[in-house]
């Protein structure tokens, strides 16, 4: 049965669903690649300051880091360096049950698209390897658009690409910046934070 807190309501005409943190509980892997890439640079990442601040695209990330830290980044280096730690960790990622559960339940029904803030080739591995990919007609990623979350960005993409109106979509996220990209973007949004906190709290899954 699907969470209440997590069903759409009608009328809507696609679902578009954030993946990090909301599809796919990658927290920890993504935690483990910035802080191994960033080890060259000899900046030590702190997890509370990171996991403030998962909603920001890569590049806004680095900017605050460079800020708080006084680092200088290689941007490129040091996006390459952590999709590369990335891949040696994608075996450790799976679905957050609730939220894949609201795909699965759609699938056919409606059109369904993702809109990350993250890489590409991170992003089409991750919902490979959790077995999601089948269930989208669209991945829109960061490396698509001009600006990332919290710019609605993707989020037009993607209801473009699904050929629906915006307002009539209604889409899945778990922070702050991905809230606002999709209201931006003029979506109905559900947070689906309060399931995973749920989630955690009664054993279902690790949660982020």
């Amino acid at each position: 049965m699907l969470d209440q807190r997590l069903r759409p309501t009608m009328p809507y005409a696609a679902l578009v669903f954030d993946c990090d943190g909301t599809l796919v509980d990658t927290a920890s892997a993504n935690e483990t690649a910035w802080r191994t890439a960033l080890a060259d640079w000899q900046v030590e990442l702190d997890p509370a300051w990171y996991r403030a601040r998962t909603g920001l695209s890569a590049d806004r990330l680095l900017a605050e880091l460079e800020t708080e830290t006084g680092a200088e980044l290689d941007y490129p280096a040091v996006r390459a360096a952590a999709l590369d730690a990335y891949q040696w960790l994608i075996h450790t990622v799976a679905p957050h049950p609730q939220v894949a559960a609201v795909a699965e339940a759609h699938r056919d029904r409606v059109p369904m698209a993702v809109a990350s803030g993250g890489a590409r080739q991170a992003v089409e591995e991750t919902l490979r390897v959790t077995g999601l990919r089948p269930l989208f007609d669209a991945v829109v990623t960061r490396d698509d658009v001009r600006y990332g979350k919290p710019a609605p960005d993707v989020y037009l993409l993607a209801a473009r690409l699904l050929n629906a109106a915006p307002h009539t979509c209604v889409a899945y996220e778990d922070t702050d910046e991905g809230v606002a990209a999709a209201l931006a973007a003029g979506m109905t949004v559900i947070d689906v934070r309060p399931s995973l906190r749920r989630e955690t709290q009664v054993g279902g899954g690790t949660g982020r």
